[in-house]
């Protein structure tokens, strides 16, 4: 065992203060009436025990160790704090052989990947810890990995994703359940901590880092909450029956988001439209089009701005970091963001399978008698018109064509106008061409002049098989 000096322990005076009017089974009935209450975990499971050497996560260990569970014991060294952390995880080890528990650690160079991420350190260090416990849990066979976040760790996160944005899931704060994720300790205080670890003399490390008001939480911890108890002693449980209130209303949110999503958002491939018959912003609808929006990218601000121009702002577009999305009347499209590339083929003779990345084609020849689909995906034209090659290409600013039933020349622009061909989707957009000619846009019209006549001996039919 490493030397004494390396442990914490309560002065005499915090102990006459903390255990008053309390009895040692307290929190260890409580913890084992919230596992079962929440269907946290199974007797039988295995359980990884984040374990940090702190008072937090050795009570929870001690905890778990008592009421005979499965468990084994994971330690990040971050390498952040010199010799402290190493001695850290030499602490950790030593208990964990003491009372023969599996014993898993890994060294971090935290500060380096935080650079090659450009993240901060303690975000990285998130990252790192929890991708190790995954590989630890699937290479152990672990069931389910359990952390020591506690009543006023909820408050702290409450309080800290209040300041700096969030949705209801930010308001909820820390979840008792998270995919693998158990909080056991979640409606226990810090004080019952401390004094489950005074009354059964556990040893712990204290990280001096957790003093340091340079970091967000701690400022809120050290400074905002000491402040807020003034007003109400009572905060954490406030805080924790909020935090109950908050997940409920975040389900009803949920429900009724994919309730919507099921009837109003559909896809075709990598295309998605988002019919707003059901929007009404005086009962909610809001809250729920931010919902819809989150899984394509787009922030709170864009969301703002869609809702607020719906009516007036038709061909708008916003840009998230991979999506596009185009208010057009009473819908929404939202594709993914695209590079405008140029695209061209040429189509020597019929009789021809060609494929492009937004459509595949057949193009053959037939007798005026045969009978052919009369629908926009297939153009039926007077082969005796067109000659060979066929450009297939992508349109550009300036093309015009006369489009079927008119007898004047269109610009495209406005024909796709007309079509209301949404701004995100006009790049995919395709013009078979006969000697400078545009014969079809394809999918929409063929060319006036192309059409079949009384006077047609031939035909040329291009089918459209898949259709973007």
């Amino acid at each position: 065992m490493p030397n004494e000096h390396m442990f914490i322990r309560f002065p005499k005076e915090k102990k006459l203060s903390l255990i008053k009017n309390y009895t040692v089974s307290t929190l260890l009935n409580q913890v084992k009436q919230h596992i079962n209450k929440n269907s946290l975990f199974q007797s039988d499971d295995k359980l990884l025990v984040a374990l940090s050497g702190g008072v937090d996560s050795m009570v929870l260990t001690h905890i778990l160790f008592q009421l005979d569970y499965h468990i084994g014991v994971a330690h990040c060294n971050f390498q952040l704090r010199g010799q402290e952390s190493d001695t850290d995880a030499e602490f950790v080890e030593a208990f964990a052989k003491m009372h023969k528990i599996p014993f898993y650690t890994k060294a971090f160079n935290t500060k380096s990947f935080a650079q090659e991420q450009k993240i901060s350190t303690q975000l990285a260090a998130r990252d790192l810890r929890y991708n190790w416990f995954d590989e630890v849990m699937k290479d152990q066979a672990y069931d389910y990995l359990v952390t020591a976040h506690h009543a006023n760790d909820q408050v702290e996160t409450m309080l800290y994703n209040l300041t700096k944005g969030t949705g209801i899931a930010g308001l909820r704060g820390i979840p008792l359940k998270n995919d693998q994720i158990r909080r056991p300790l979640l409606s226990a205080s810090k004080a019952d901590i401390e004094i489950y670890a005074q009354e059964h003399q556990l040893q712990w490390r204290e990280d001096i880092s957790n003093r340091d008001d340079k970091y967000s939480r701690n400022r809120i911890r050290l400074h905002v909450i000491p402040e807020l108890k003034q007003l109400n002693p009572g905060l954490e449980q406030t805080l924790s029956n909020n935090s109950k209130r908050f997940e409920a209303l975040e389900r009803l949110l949920l429900h009724q988001t994919n309730d919507i999503r099921s009837k109003f958002l559909s896809k075709h491939q990598d295309y998605n439209t988002l019919q707003l018959s059901w929007y009404d912003k005086d009962t909610g609808g809001l809250a729920i089009l931010i919902e819809l929006l989150k899984p394509f990218g787009f922030n709170l601000d864009q969301c703002f701005s869609i809702a607020d121009g719906f009516s007036n702002i038709s061909g708008k577009q916003f840009y998230s970091s991979d999506h596009v999305l185009t208010v057009d009347r009473d819908k929404l499209q939202i594709g993914p963001k695209e590079e405008e590339k140029e695209y061209q083929l040429m189509v020597e003779d019929s009789d021809h399978l060609i494929s492009t990345p937004w459509a595949d084609f057949a193009i053959e020849n037939i007798t005026s008698q045969t009978e052919w689909p009369k629908n926009n995906l297939t153009a039926c034209l007077d082969a005796d018109l067109v000659q060979f090659p066929l450009k297939v290409r992508n349109w550009t600013q300036g093309d015009s064509f006369y489009p079927l039933g008119m007898k004047g020349k269109k610009k495209l622009s406005d024909f796709m106008i007309d079509e209301k061909i949404p701004v995100n989707l006009k790049s995919r957009v395709l013009l078979f061409e006969s000697n400078q000619d545009i014969i079809w846009v394809a999918g929409y019209r063929i060319d006036d002049r192309y059409k079949i006549t009384s006077n047609t001996k031939r035909l040329l039919l291009i089918k459209m098989t898949d259709h973007v």
